[in-house]
């Protein structure tokens, strides 16, 4: 029977341990008058009127005491204080049971590390903890954040941010519908609708966590990065981007484009596709492009494992290096080596330059193949090969080929567009010279040179292919 009644006894006063029934006192007002309402007694109280409730006290022009509810009703200038926390509001009902006011037609709350005002809200004396709602605004020295709610834990100062959330620091700022913000950590995790903005880049993202004292972002899902300087856009599936250090890294089908303004209305467009893409936007600028790299710049079209694509110090030149299983097309041209660099200058290109790597596992000669324009001869191809090749162009045709040890070539001949037959030539260190029509005008060979001509007639008794002749049609395409 004791056990029962003890049983009993705990929990009905689980109520008061949990929520504690101090209740409301008035200590002061210029008239006070009573009433009752529904069978409750009611206080009204006007004029300098002074309540308290534990450590909060609360002072305004006029107030509604609902003596059986624990609850007081508060209008005019309202001002709630606690301990270093003030509450400034039009209108509030505090309930003393369990400590919080209800502030309606606007509220302001400061406090030592922050001011936060909105329309509305309710703040938990007991948690002190506020959640506001309508145009809400938080400032502190170190940040600001405007939403349309907001969730402020005094305790800790964090911050849960809902519905137009834009988060302002000094080195960044956040937008997103969704943003818990954790001050002392130094981090931001938001979702829906998300950019980020610093010094020399934005990011748009599914979601973003950002790292303010590392300067460091992490954002995951259909991922846009533009640098609004050199107009350069990437996207991606995922990115990680170091502000300090200006590097990024973008992976998941990861693309490059930056598109320039020429005269005349004419655009000139940079592509780079990859699994992988790094950037370095200290000057000159760089990207490096991993795994399955495709590069289109309008008739210069790429292919490569690795690719570099940097800016040089003169802001009118940019070199491209390619590396392992690289390809080159320009035009009718195809170029294959272990690396290749090419350089453009003016948005023109001006050398290419293959080069075989004996280090490296399967290295090849490099081959070049020039597709035949005559189009009775679709299978006629003029290749040239050789350790190094380097292709010098001058406005957009190639002025000469030098072909470094090694060299061969075969060149086909065409009069009225009929076929004339074929030089076969080879030796150490070719130079080929080019006229015009992009026909050859001058073959050069330093060393041991070898040369034969097979007419017309006799041109099926000859092989009419080079070692290392494979004509690609995998160019790459605009995605």
């Amino acid at each position: 029977m004791k056990s029962c009644i003890t049983f009993i006894l705990f929990f009905l006063f689980i109520p008061a341990l949990l929520f504690p029934q101090d209740k409301i006192e008035l200590k002061r007002s210029d008239k006070l008058t009573g009433r009752t309402e529904d069978g409750k007694s009611v206080r009204e109280a006007t004029g300098n009127v002074y309540i308290v409730h534990g450590r909060v006290q609360a002072y305004c022009n006029t107030a509604v005491q609902y003596l059986d509810e624990n609850r007081i009703e508060l209008r005019g200038d309202v001002k709630i204080l606690q301990d270093t926390l003030s509450l400034y509001t039009s209108k509030a009902i505090y309930y003393g049971n369990d400590s919080r006011a209800f502030c309606e037609g606007g509220v302001t709350l400061k406090d030592p590390n922050a001011t936060v005002r909105a329309d509305g809200g309710v703040y938990f004396f007991g948690e002190a903890k506020a959640v506001f709602k309508g145009n809400v605004i938080i400032i502190n020295p170190a940040y600001r954040i405007t939403s349309d709610e907001l969730t402020y834990l005094r305790g800790t100062e964090d911050s849960f941010a809902r519905s137009n959330v834009v988060v302002t620091t000094d080195s960044a700022v956040i937008k997103a519908e969704n943003i818990d913000f954790f001050k002392r950590a130094g981090k931001t995790f938001a979702w829906n609708k998300v950019s980020i903005q610093s010094d020399s880049s934005t990011i748009y993202s599914d979601t973003l966590t950002d790292y303010s004292f590392e300067k460091k972002s992490i954002a995951s899902g259909n991922v846009i990065i533009l640098n609004s300087t050199n107009r350069i856009v990437i996207t991606g599936n995922y990115a990680e981007n170091y502000e300090r250090e200006k590097y990024s890294f973008i992976k998941g089908n990861s693309k490059l484009e930056q598109v320039t303004d020429l005269s005349e209305g004419e655009k000139d467009t940079l592509l780079i596709y990859s699994s992988i893409l790094e950037t370095y936007r200290t000057k000159p600028e760089r990207y490096i492009a991993k795994e399955k790299v495709e590069i289109i710049r309008g008739t210069f079209l790429a292919k490569s494992d690795t690719a570099v694509f940097a800016k040089t110090t003169d802001d009118n030149a940019e070199q491209v290096s390619l590396f392992f299983k690289a390809i080159v097309w320009q035009d009718n041209l195809q170029l294959t080596g272990d690396s290749i660099y090419a350089g453009i200058t003016g948005r023109k290109l001006s050398y290419v330059y293959s080069k075989k790597n004996d280090a490296l596992s399967g290295s090849v000669n490099s081959f070049l193949l020039v597709e035949n324009e005559n189009t009775v001869f679709p299978d006629r191809f003029d290749q040239m090969t050789g350790r190094d090749i380097k292709i010098v162009f001058e406005n957009d045709t190639i002025k000469f080929v030098n072909i470094i040890k090694n060299s061969q070539s075969i060149y086909f001949l065409y009069e009225e567009k009929k076929g004339n037959g074929v030089n076969v030539v080879d030796g150490e260190n070719m130079l080929v010279s080019f006229g015009e029509n992009q026909k050859v005008s001058k073959i050069r060979i330093d060393k041991n040179p070898k040369g034969q001509y097979i007419p017309e007639t006799q041109i099926t008794s000859v092989q009419l292919t080079l070692p290392g002749f494979n004509p690609r049609k995998d160019k790459p395409v605009r995605k």
